[in-house]
Formats: structure tokens, C-alpha cells, sequence
């Protein structure tokens, strides 16, 4: 799992330039024998590195070539720094796409957008139906068509000390209220030793924890209405989420302004160094804590709280999204590859390898029957992404949302500060 910090632990949106995408990968493939099954051919597949164990690109090589004796699969590691221009080439040919594709989740709306993947909605239901990660599958489609099915997926649940907890009289908070009231009642029942205590780790580069606050409230970075794209951070539910996460960072954290991401994405640190009583983080860190204090019974979970009571917490989960290349010469047997990795045995190897939740949740359970695995399930069923727009990840390259919330996280005016950021969105989003 430590391939999730190499990859910005989950944030894949990179920076794309979509003008150039759009030039480079052009509309489908109409070659009359691409869908067939029948003529041997070799097929190249390309994952990211470190997401598919061993094992499992062993089963899938190996039984697709059982299943159509004569043809063969080459997978090809890729990594994710710098994989966008090399599949804008790549994706513009007959002669140089791969078949099949892995791409980080935000990367996928543009793809879809310029015609670079094969439409996969007659497959839908064979490769899962509604038991597919729907955040995934929203960013895996176009004007109402699937392009990039649901890959495997992360997101992130809360890690904390019990006994910080139990001894200031705090109980695990079941809303978004009790969550802000228990990160101050714990900051003040533990007057740092030093400067940098913080009851809960959660700083201003990390947006993507934060979009949980934003989408549990109802809130969105982006909406589309007739064509139109409007920022979202100064709707009113954006707006209450801001000053939820704004109170916490006043009373019950002292990581707000933390801008270095080295130390962003290791809120293990703190917490091992009894510096932090809760962070938010993913399943894996879990094993970057200090084996003894696991041992002793003092650290809990917890999912994201609901807005109110007996509702539903909506975290952001990032993962990838696989699809076929538009241009593929073998898009019948690409597709026959694609259901040998949405069948059980490839599924649950995510979890059981990997320790992702499977695209297809109906095997998410292979992860485990334990507390951890069963919230970090939960938050990925219960997940929103980011916009499904062509032009989102040029809004990421442009650091709009990041410097949005850092600031949010100095304090500074959510209002002025949401009012100008959804200005950019909508200018970036429009073509503008």
C-alpha cells in the first residue's frame, strides 16, 4: 500500500493539457474486425505500477490465453508521473495504443470527453451493474455512456486514541456537529506540550479530506446545467462546511496550516509521536503505526459522521478506472479481458493483495470482516468525486482548489476567497 503516498494518495487528476488531448486522440476506431473474437491476436494491457499484484496479472495473462488459445496478453507497468502525455501519443494510433488502459479516476473524464475509449455500456451489467463503485462510474462516463469502468478504490476513515478519547469524556461522534465538538473538547483537555498538538491532524493542503465535509453537507466543487458549468464553494451547503472545518481548525487542530505535503500525507507521524488524538486517513496507515500502541488496545476507528444522525457521510475516494482504447484493433477480445477482470478471482485480488476496495463491491468483503475494513468499504460505497467536466484536471493543474483550501485553513474569508475561486472553475471548466 505504500504506492498510495507515490501517487499522491489518490489525487491522480495530474495536470492535462486537454487542448492537446483533444487534438491527439481522436474519435473511434470503425475497423469492421475490431470486435471480433475469433482471430488469435496479441493484446498489450497497460496498469500502473504496484496496482495489480503479481499473482493477479499472472491469473488474468494466463487465462485469457486458456480461453482464446492462440492469443496472448502483454501487460506493460506504467507509472503515473508523466503518463498522460505518453497515452495522448499512444491513444492517437492503431499502431501504438494498448488495448487496455488503467487511469487514475480524475484523469478519466477528458478520456472519455475526446473520444479515446471504446464504449463499454452494453458490458455494464455483465461487469457489475449497480454493485460498481458509483463515484467511479460517474467519472468513468460521457453523455450517458460507461467509458472507464470502476477499477479499485480508496477512501478515508478516521484513526484514534481511545484512551485520549475516554479520559476527556469524549464519545465517537456520530454527526458532523459532534465530530467539531469533540476535536475542541480534546484540544483543550490536552494542553499541548509543545506547540505542535493537534487533537485532530487534518491540514489545509489536504483537500481531498476536506471535500468529505463539503460533500456530507451536500455541497459540490462543480454543477452542470444545460451545458453550463458553475462553481460550487459559495453554495450555502459549501459554505456550512467551510465553517465546520474552519471551527475545527480554530479550536480543535493546530494543522491547518501545514502546506508541506511530506508532512500532510503522513498524519501517522504525529500520531505515533502522541502529538495528534485523530486523523484522517486511509486502511493503510494503520500499519505505519507504532506496533506496540496497536497492540495495546488504544487505537479506534470510525467512519466519517453523516451531517445529521442516522444518515449517510459522503468522503471523496480516489482509485483508478480501466477502459479499452478507442483505437484497439482487438476491441472483441479487449473486452473479453476486461469481464476476466471484473470476475471474482481478479476482483478480490485488489483486496486481498492490494488491501483496495474492488470496483465491483459485491467482492469488496474479500478485504476483510474486521472493523477497519469494513468502514473503509463503507466510505467507498458511499463516496462522491470530483466533477465529471473534460476540463477538471486543468482546475487541479491550476491549483484553484488547493490554494482555496489552504487559505481556508489560515483562516481566511470563505466568502470573498469562494466567490473568486468559483469564478476560475467556471472559466476553466467553460473554456473560458
Amino acid at each position: 500500500m505504500e504506492r498510495m503516498s507515490r501517487r499522491g494518495l489518490l489525487g491522480l487528476g495530474g495536470a492535462l493539457g486537454a487542448a492537446a488531448l483533444l487534438s491527439a486522440c481522436g474519435s473511434s476506431s470503425t475497423d469492421p474486425g475490431s470486435d471480433s473474437t475469433s482471430t488469435p491476436a496479441k493484446l498489450r494491457v497497460w496498469f500502473m505500477k504496484d496496482s495489480v499484484s503479481d499473482k493477479a496479472q499472472k491469473w488474468l495473462t494466463d487465462e485469457f490465453a486458456k480461453k482464446f488459445p492462440g492469443s496472448s496478453l502483454v501487460i506493460e507497468q506504467q507509472d503515473f508521473d508523466g503518463i498522460v502525455p505518453k497515452l495522448q501519443t499512444a491513444l492517437a494510433s492503431p499502431e501504438s495504443t494498448p488495448d487496455l488502459i488503467e487511469l487514475g479516476n480524475t484523469q478519466a473524464p477528458t478520456f472519455c470527453a475526446v473520444g479515446a475509449l471504446a464504449d463499454l455500456s452494453d458490458l455494464k451489467s455483465e461487469l457489475g451493474g449497480s454493485d460498481l463503485t458509483q463515484s467511479l462510474v460517474d467519472l468513468g462516463t460521457f453523455n450517458g455512456k460507461l467509458f472507464a469502468a470502476p477499477f479499485y478504490a480508496g477512501s478515508r476513515i478516521f484513526i484514534y486514541r481511545k484512551d485520549f478519547f475516554e479520559s476527556a469524556g469524549i464519545a465517537v461522534p456520530t454527526t458532523l456537529d459532534e465530530l467539531g465538538a469533540a476535536a475542541a473538547k480534546l484540544q483543550a483537555a490536552n494542553p499541548p506540550k509543545n506547540q505542535h498538538f493537534s487533537a485532530m491532524f487534518l491540514s489545509g493542503i489536504s483537500n481531498q479530506s476536506a471535500f468529505a465535509w463539503l460533500f456530507t453537507n451536500g455541497g459540490r466543487l462543480a454543477s452542470e446545467d444545460g451545458g453550463v458549468w458553475k462553481g460550487g464553494l459559495s453554495a450555502p451547503e459549501s459554505q456550512k462546511a467551510i465553517g465546520q472545518l474552519q471551527e475545527i481548525w480554530r479550536t480543535g487542530s493546530t494543522s491547518g496550516t501545514i502546506t508541506d505535503t511530506s508532512i500532510s500525507t503522513a498524519p501517522y507521524t504525529a500520531f505515533n509521536a502522541e502529538e495528534t488524538g485523530m486523523f484522517f486517513g486511509f486502511n493503510f496507515h494503520v500499519k505505519k503505526l507504532t506496533p506496540e500502541l496497536v497492540q495495546s488496545g488504544k487505537v479506534g476507528y470510525f467512519g466519517f459522521p453523516p451531517a445529521t444522525a442516522g444518515g449517510a457521510s459522503h468522503p471523496f475516494a480516489g482509485g483508478s478506472n480501466v477502459a479499452i482504447s478507442a483505437k484497439s484493433k482487438n476491441r472483441g477480445l479487449a473486452k473479453e479481458v476486461l469481464k476476466l477482470i471484473f470476475s471474482k478471482e481478479f476482483q478480490e485480488a485488489f483486496a486481498t493483495d492490494g488491501g483496495w476496495v474492488p470496483g465491483n463491491l459485491k467482492y469488496a468483503s474479500a478485504l476483510g470482516s474486521d472493523e477497519l475494513s469494513k468502514l473503509t468499504v463503507d466510505a467507498v460505497r458511499n463516496s462522491v468525486g470530483t466533477p465529471a467536466a473534460k476540463n477538471w484536471a486543468l482546475v487541479e493543474s491550476a491549483k484553484v482548489i488547493d490554494d482555496f483550501f489552504v487559505a481556508m485553513g489560515s483562516g481566511k474569508d470563505p466568502v470573498s476567497l469562494a466567490k473568486t475561486a468559483d469564478e476560475k472553475i467556471a472559466s476553466i471548466l467553460n473554456g473560458k
